[in-house]
């Protein structure tokens, strides 16, 4: 597993650490153990050009993905990258009455669970995606994996 946690962002103090486990959980626990994913903490501007490039919606998001798992390319363990707004998450953990820290985690789950294919366009694949959400949330909380196994962290 290959997991690697980037930035465009000049001066962010985040927890690199817990965002690895939280990608290292939702990956261990959908059977994806060699996957590689880049997670991509960037700002409201960046994250708004992406979605009008990509989605054709001029406007800031909380988090893309981007699938890579195509099966054509030179490293086929690659998953994808998911990109965040810290802007939109510290913004969401304001609502939420949470930490920017707790935000960023559900973010990085949410943005691994639309890599491996779960998505919310309808009322049933929403419950099933919130239903994971809740699984690896649980997971960290609980400081252990979803399947109760522990296993050893590598951090790209």
């Amino acid at each position: 597993m290959n997991i690697a946690i980037e930035t465009t962002l000049p001066a962010l103090e985040i927890r690199r650490e817990a965002l690895c486990s939280a990608v290292s959980r939702v990956l261990r626990g959908e059977g994806r153990d060699h996957a590689a994913v880049t997670v991509i903490l960037v700002d409201d501007p960046y994250i708004r050009q992406l979605n009008h490039r990509f989605r054709h919606l001029d406007r800031a998001t909380d988090v893309l993905s981007f699938n890579m798992d195509d099966g054509t390319g030179p490293d086929p363990d690659t998953l994808g990258d998911v990109y965040i707004s810290v802007d939109r998450a510290r913004d969401q953990a304001g609502r939420y009455h949470v930490s920017l820290d707790d935000e960023l985690h559900r973010l990085v789950v949410h943005g691994c669970l639309h890599l491996l294919g779960y998505d919310h366009h309808n009322a049933s694949d929403r419950k099933v995606m919130r239903d994971r959400e809740r699984v690896y949330s649980a997971a960290a909380d609980s400081g252990g994996d979803p399947e109760g196994q522990s296993g050893e962290k590598r951090f790209g």
